[in-house]
């Protein structure tokens, strides 16, 4: 310390003033001549606080460090105001430890002298030179200032937060020039900084500790947020922006590379280590996120509880990130790199999502008896209102996002504030929709793309490729890499059970809207599937489709989670909106739910075990026996005119609905369910709307028959490329742009027929299932002819002449099981052989049947180790053949029939004519109901038409019967003997 220190003079109120006398002129001052109530008091705290003193005697106290220089300097031994200030500056600039850390030990010795007058203004010398440290750090340069504070607070005390309360109170004072703002802005930015560059793993994240307490103090908190608010008047603002932002930067710590297709810090070279090695990574990965956004709940919550303009502020700034990113929900930005670039990472979005997961925990605790109530009370019309500063409402444009229902008249949306709890739960469902869902989304198209790479892989090891194999399997270690990344942020444990909680809760709120009733009650509540509610045209359909999302993503990877929990809300979900257009619009979704329905059912079915938990959810819930009803309502309805989906993805939807079908099938309270609604159909088979099993039936034989039909074709396609390698041809074509073409093209039917063989054997069996209980249906006049014609014709083609078309090699790589297949359509044969109707049709098939047609099967048969089967189709042969003896007899009499008595579509002698009422063309009764089936229109001009319209020909009808009679009566009458 020096005589000439130059910052004596920053504290000097004579400085200048020429009337004062010079400070070595002064008379010294002495403590002892001073009151005890005035300097010696404040004397006494500054030694005791500061450790500093202007008295030579007390050089000897090694607790006290002598200020020699400003002692001379003032000729003073007694600490006043000004010197005191002066002696802890000169003191700071010198000191060679941390500044920061002495003047918080300082505060914490002044809180031992209680509340004493004088030491507050002790405390003012404290907050002084602390704020003129932060407001000319150029005077410390020793100091790493900002450092030292935010390691300051990471040691959260309470007298950590008093000491910043009241250097933010001291900031506030009139008299102080410095804003608070001004003073900490450096410091947020330095915070950001190291929040931006936090490792998952590595560090102590004590950035986060001293974020919490910042966020304890209000006037902070609202600079917190208002600093990350984006300006609404950048142009060109985009959602990549909300990560460069103080708040933003909480969210970025995640073992996802924060840049799509880089790769990640995590699970290196996957195809090297072992699982265990992965299993241990995906615990720490867990540990560590859980822990991390633990604390940046803290911190949001800390936000929330501030005051109302700091949470107003901060549902201010999540609504912007929100609508910044609503880019990551469409299908069309998973496969855009451009778009990708442009939002919030994939880190970012989990991450927030879990953090509003855990905020919404007072209205989905499971545990907690109230959470029900305050669920209630969330508000349906809030997606109907427009972003205003009066109505609560921060996220803008959700009054444009598509409905479960569209009506011209929703309801009118709130004048007053819509409650935190309201939007929180809508920003955690836009969250999930543009994170986690986003995210589950990715891992399916990499799924997807990674079995095409490994079948490359392979092809290319097999023809010795092996620079070719090695490229390709970096490209799958890379591509496995990121999607064991994305599985585990989104199964960390803690995490997937807040989420589960949720979707419940959503599932009761969504369930308790549409009905009408407190959520609490949905299970037990009658569901009447015309009744639809107007508050279903304020919901999104995010919110549904998060749940739909959520429950498959679980049962595929962590169906414990199922097993573990009580699902009937979910299947109530299910009946309240799969089989209901009143209650849901959209037919993608309601086919959708489906898989929803199949995530739902036991994962060990068909095994020999006991039954589980999901099963006796199929059992004793409520409303189990609306189950069935609704699924062969979505099967139908999808396909229906003005619901119908695009041709080739109803098949997608179709898959997870036969799996369902199976399930059901196993239990006899669904058996029954099925058999019910069979016998209904049978007793209303020509009624004016076509009851719902019978419409089932008409599109699983649709179903099959174009199914089969290209499954057989592809394989034909198949078997003639694979002579061409064989035989050289392929070769010869030069390498280039027409070689790759044949390669894709043969890839591209090759993934066809795969798909096209697995459903249609997957539609076979489900019609071998039904038929062993259920016949009346399929061998109906409606039905009997087109079921029929499609087993022989299939048949022929798997065991006649043609099998050696769809004979490829490594038949099992497509799907193709000609054994399976054979064995299922005999199997219907012999369900259906005891009907007389439906042998008659077998016979009557002119285009595959043929008496050879059961010989050609048996050999087949006995083959492939069905023996079992040949006995009863033996059986099937002779009736069938009996019954086309008798049938040919017949049709001798009528063959001769007059063409007005023929049906115009299939050539058949109408028995039931009808006149169809815009083109006035007559049909027979049976043709006309399987053609609405599909089709409710005139099959002669297109108009529009239902089995109500149609007019019953009575004078036709009796005209055809009378001259059937008569034939029958001539043929059974004895020739006249000429001789007599």
């Amino acid at each position: 310390m020096t005589d000439n220190n130059p910052f004596l003079a920053l504290f000097s109120k004579e400085v200048g003033n020429p009337n004062v006398t010079s400070v070595s002129d002064a008379p010294r001052q002495d403590c002892h001549n001073i009151p005890k109530q005035d300097n010696g008091r404040f004397n006494e705290f500054a030694e005791n606080v500061f450790r500093l003193t202007l008295k030579p005697q007390q050089m000897k106290n090694s607790t006290l460090f002598y200020m020699k220089d400003l002692s001379k300097a003032l000729n003073q031994e007694c600490f006043d105001q000004t010197a005191l200030d002066q002696a802890v500056l000169e003191y700071a600039v010198g000191l060679q430890n941390s500044l920061v850390n002495y003047l918080f030990q300082c505060y914490e010795r002044s809180l031992t002298h209680g509340d004493e007058p004088e030491i507050h203004d002790v405390r003012k010398t404290i907050f002084s030179n602390l704020d003129l440290a932060f407001s000319q750090p150029e005077l410390f340069p020793e100091q790493n200032l900002h450092e030292d504070f935010l390691q300051l607070l990471t040691f959260s005390s309470e007298d950590t937060s008093t000491f910043l309360d009241s250097f933010v109170q001291h900031l506030l004072a009139p008299e102080n020039p410095a804003s608070v703002t001004e003073v900490f802005l450096p410091l947020f930015a330095s915070l950001k900084t190291k929040l931006s560059n936090m490792h998952l793993l590595m560090g102590n994240q004590s950035e986060l500790d001293a974020m919490m307490v910042l966020s304890k103090q209000p006037t902070l908190a609202k600079d917190m947020v208002s600093i990350s608010i984006l300006n609404e008047n950048i142009i060109g603002k985009v959602g990549k922006q909300c990560e460069q932002t103080l708040l933003g930067s909480l969210f970025l710590c995640s073992c996802i590379p924060r840049v799509p297709g880089t790769p990640s810090d995590f699970f290196d070279r996957p195809s090297r280590s072992p699982p265990g090695v992965h299993a241990t990574t995906e615990g720490n990965i867990w540990s560590a996120s859980e822990r991390i956004m633990d604390k940046v709940y803290k911190i949001f919550y800390n936000l929330f509880k501030s005051s109302p303009e700091v949470q107003n502020l901060t549902r201010k700034w999540l609504g912007q990130v929100l609508e910044l990113n609503k880019a990551r929900g469409q299908m069309w930005a998973q496969h855009d790199m451009t778009a990708q670039v442009h939002c919030v990472s994939d880190g970012f979005m989990t991450n927030l999502g879990a953090v509003l997961l855990q905020l919404c925990r007072p209205f989905c605790s499971i545990d907690d008896p109230k959470s029900c109530d305050r669920l209630s009370k969330i508000d349906a019309t809030f997606c109907a209102a427009k972003e205003t500063k009066e109505n609560g409402v921060h996220i803008a444009d959700l009054h444009k996002e598509t409905c479960l229902i569209t009506q011209e008249n929703r309801p009118a949306a709130k004048s007053l504030p819509y409650s935190f709890s309201t939007e929180l739960f809508y920003m955690t469902h836009r969250a999930l929709e543009l994170g986690a869902k986003a995210v589950h989304s990715q891992m399916l198209q990499m799924s997807q793309n990674f079995n095409r790479l490994q079948r490359a892989y392979q092809d290319a090891e097999q023809s010795g490729q092996t620079p070719v194999a090695q490229q390709i399997q970096e490209r799958m270690d890379v591509m496995m890499s990121s999607y064991l990344c994305f599985k585990a942020v989104l199964l960390v444990p803690e995490w997937l059970k807040m989420q589960f909680e949720f979707i419940m809760a959503t599932s009761k709120w969504l369930c308790g809207t549409a009905l009408g009733v407190h959520p609490s009650n949905v299970t037990s509540c009658d569901v009447n599937k015309e009744h639809s509610s107007e508050f279903l045209t304020c919901i999104p359909e995010f919110c549904l489709s998060n749940v739909m999302d959520f429950v498959v993503f679980v049962n595929r990877f962590s169906p414990g989670m199922l097993d573990r929990g009580q699902l009937d809300d979910l299947l109530t979900l299910i009946v309240v909106f799969m089989g209901s257009p009143n209650r849901l619009k959209n037919p993608h979704m309601r086919a959708g739910m489906a898989e929803m329905l199949d995530g739902l059912m036991p994962p060990d079915r068909g095994h020999a075990a006991p039954p589980s938990s999901r099963t006796a959810l199929f059992v004793k819930h409520p409303r189990a026996n609306d189950v069935v009803g609704t699924l062969l309502h979505v099967f139908a309805s999808i396909e229906m005119t003005g619901q119908g989906v695009a041709f080739e993805q109803k098949f997608n939807y179709r898959r997870p609905m036969y799996a369902a079908m199976k399930f059901l099938w196993s239990l006899k309270l669904h058996q029954r369910q099925f058999k019910v609604l069979a016998a209904e159909a049978e007793a209303n088979m020509e009624a004016a709307q076509p009851p719902l099993f019978l419409q089932f039936v008409n599109l699983l034989i649709n179903d099959a028959i174009y199914l089969l039909d290209e499954g057989l074709s592809y394989m034909a396609q198949l078997k003639e490329q694979q002579q061409q390698r064989e035989d050289g041809s392929w070769p010869n074509v030069p390498a280039g742009p027409q070689r790759h073409q044949r390669e894709a093209t043969y890839q591209h039917i090759t993934m066809l027929a795969r798909f096209h063989n697995l459903m249609g054997r997957e539609t076979i069996r489900i019609l071998e299932m039904m038929t062993t209980e259920i016949k009346g249906v399929f061998v109906h006049s409606t039905m009997v002819d087109r079921v029929a014609s499609m087993l022989n014709y299939f048949l022929l083609h798997l065991v006649g002449p043609k099998k050696r078309d769809f004979k490829v090699k490594d038949v099992g790589d497509y799907e193709f099981d000609p054994a399976e297949l054979v064995s299922c359509i005999c199997q219907i044969y012999c369900h259906l052989s005891s009907v007389d109707v439906f042998c008659t049709a077998v016979s009557q098939d002119g285009r595959s049947y043929s008496p050879q047609l059961f010989g050609l099967a048996e050999d087949v048969l006995s083959r492939i180790g069905r023996g079992a089967l040949i006995g009863d189709l033996q059986l099937v042969a002779k009736k069938v053949s009996e019954l086309a003896s008798a049938k040919a007899s017949d049709e001798d009499l009528i063959s001769s029939a007059p063409d007005e008595f023929l049906d115009p579509i299939m050539s058949s002698i109408m028995m039931n004519p009808v006149i169809l009422p815009s083109s006035r063309v007559t049909v027979d009764r049976s043709t006309i109901a399987r053609h609405l089936l599909s089709d409710q229109s005139d099959p002669f001009n297109r108009s529009p038409l239902t089995m109500e319209d149609i007019l019953p020909d009575d004078e036709l009808r009796e005209k055809i019967h009378k001259w059937i009679a008569e034939m029958k009566k001539k043929a059974v009458v004895p020739p006249v003997d000429e001789r007599i």
